[in-house]
C-alpha cells in the first residue's frame, strides 16, 4: 500500500507525558493503518522543565517513525534567568506575580520562540520528506502558527486541531490591550486559513466565530484498548474514590472536599473506611483545602506516574471522579474512565456536555452534582451498601466509538478528503 505523508506539529510528544500528549500519540500509532505515514515536528525535552515523562509511551509508536525535535526556550527559562526558581511539582505560574507578568508578554504562548526554530526545521523536512498534508495541534497555539506558515508556503492542506479553546481557554494570561488584540488576530487568521478545524469537544467550536462552521467538526478524545490489555487492577485497602490528572482551583473541586468534610463530621466511622486518591500534580489551593478541612487522613496524593500504571489505579478504584468548571468542558480522562468500567462521580451540572456523553454510553453510570450535601449522601450510600458493580461494555457500540483506532480512522478520512480536493 502506498502511503501518503502527513507532517504532525505538536509542542509535546513522548517521552513527555500527559493527557494532551496522548491524543496525537494515538493518532500516530494508528493512522498508518489507514494509508497515512506520520512525520513528527516537536520540541526537545528540556531536562530542567517540570513536565512529567513516561518513556514507555514511546513503545506504542512505530519504530521507524521520523521525529524531528527542535530547541524551544520557554517562559520557565526566562523566569530562571531573572532570578526565579522552579521546584519540581511545586511551581505555579498563575500564583507568582512576576511569572504571570512575563507570561502575559508571550503571544500566543511561552513557547513562541518555537515558531522560528520549528519553521526552520520544517524547511529541511519538506526537502527530504514528501509531505502531502499538515496537521497541527494545540495547546500550545504556536503549533498552529507554524502550521499556517507551512500551509501558505507549500500549498499543502492543513488541519488545525484544538484540544482546548484558544482565546476563551482557562489559564490564559491577562494581557495589555495591544497584545490582547494581537492574539485575537492570530486566532482569527488561523481559523480563516486552515482547511479544516478539529475540536476535541463541542464547546471549543462554540467559542470560535460561526463562519468556520462549514469546515469544522468534533473529533473527540478516546481510549486505546491495547493500553488496557493484560492490566492487573491495583488493590486498595479501603473503599477508594479516585481522580486522575492535575487538579487546581479552576476545576471547581471544592464541593468534593466539602462533602468529605460532611462525612468527617457526621459519619466518622465511615470516613475511616474510605479514601480519596488524587493521581497527579496538585496546586497550592488543593493542598491548602485538604489542610483546611483536616482531610489529610483520607486524602492521598500520588505524583505523576506512567500511563499504564494510572490505568491500573483506575481499574482498581471503586468510584472514579472528575471535576468540570462549566457545562461545556469535556475532560479527556472520561473516556478511559468509561473503558475502566467503574461508576463515576462527576462534580458537574447534570446537563453538562461531559455528563451527557457518559449518559449516552450508560445511562446509570454517573452521579453528577455540585451540592456537597448530595455528594456526601451519595458517598455515604456507597460506603454503607457497597453497591458498586461492573457495567456491560462488550456490546456497547456507543463506548467503542471512542476507541483510539476508530478516531484515527476518522482523521485519516478527513485527510483523504482534503488531499483529494486539491
Amino acid at each position: 500500500m502506498i502511503l501518503r505523508t502527513v507532517l504532525m506539529i505538536t509542542q509535546k510528544f513522548p517521552p513527555f507525558n500527559g493527557v494532551g500528549v496522548l491524543r496525537v500519540t494515538k493518532f500516530v500509532k494508528y493512522i498508518q493503518d489507514f494509508g497515512w505515514r506520520p512525520v513528527i515536528l516537536t520540541c526537545k525535552r528540556q531536562e530542567n522543565h517540570l513536565d512529567a515523562v513516561d518513556e514507555k509511551l514511546l513503545d506504542g509508536i512505530p519504530k521507524d517513525l521520523s521525529i524531528y525535535r527542535v530547541n524551544s526556550p520557554s517562559l520557565y527559562d526566562v523566569y530562571r534567568l531573572i532570578g526565579g526558581r522552579a521546584k519540581q511539582g511545586s511551581f505555579s505560574l498563575s500564583k507568582n506575580s512576576l511569572a504571570s507578568l512575563i507570561r502575559s508578554l508571550f503571544v500566543p504562548d511561552q513557547y513562541v520562540v518555537w515558531y522560528f526554530t520549528g519553521v526552520r526545521k520544517a524547511r529541511e523536512i519538506f526537502q527530504t520528506e514528501n509531505i502531502d498534508a499538515i496537521y497541527s495541534t494545540s495547546p500550545r497555539e504556536t503549533s498552529h502558527l507554524i502550521g499556517r506558515t507551512l500551509h501558505l508556503k507549500y500549498k499543502r492542506p492543513w488541519i488545525a486541531d484544538f484540544r482546548d479553546p484558544w482565546i476563551e481557554k482557562q489559564h490564559r494570561p491577562k494581557r495589555i490591550q495591544p497584545l490582547e488584540q494581537f492574539e485575537k488576530y492570530l486566532e482569527r487568521i488561523v481559523l480563516r486559513d486552515a482547511d479544516c478545524i478539529l475540536a476535541a469537544w463541542p464547546g471549543i467550536l462554540r467559542s470560535f466565530e460561526s463562519d468556520i462552521k462549514e469546515k469544522s467538526q468534533v473529533l473527540t478524545n478516546g481510549f486505546d484498548e491495547e493500553d488496557f490489555r493484560d492490566l492487573t487492577p491495583h488493590v486498595f485497602s479501603k473503599f477508594t474514590f479516585l481522580y486522575a490528572g492535575s487538579l487546581f482551583r479552576e476545576l471547581s473541586p471544592l464541593p468534593m472536599f466539602q462533602a468529605l468534610d460532611v462525612l468527617r463530621r457526621t459519619h466518622p466511622k465511615l470516613r475511616q473506611k474510605m479514601q480519596l486518591v488524587l493521581l497527579g500534580r496538585q496546586d497550592a489551593f488543593i493542598r491548602d483545602t485538604i489542610e483546611k478541612y483536616e482531610l489529610g487522613p483520607c486524602v492521598h496524593i500520588i505524583s505523576q506516574i506512567p500511563h499504564r500504571e494510572c490505568l491500573q489505579y483506575m481499574l482498581g478504584a471503586d468510584v472514579l471522579t472528575f471535576f468540570v468548571p462549566d457545562k461545556q468542558w469535556i475532560p479527556s480522562k472520561i473516556f478511559e474512565y468509561l473503558r475502566a468500567n467503574r461508576p463515576i462521580l462527576a462534580i458537574a451540572d447534570q446537563d453538562s456536555d461531559a455528563v451527557q456523553i457518559i449518559a449516552r454510553v450508560n445511562q446509570g453510570l454517573c452521579f453528577a452534582s455540585r451540592d456537597p450535601g448530595h455528594i456526601a449522601r451519595y458517598m455515604s450510600n456507597l460506603l454503607r451498601y457497597r453497591k458498586v458493580s461492573d457495567c456491560e461494555i462488550q456490546n456497547n457500540k456507543h463506548l467503542w466509538a471512542f476507541e483510539r483506532k476508530q478516531l484515527a480512522k476518522q482523521l485519516a478520512h478527513i485527510l483523504d478528503t482534503l488531499v483529494n480536493q486539491v
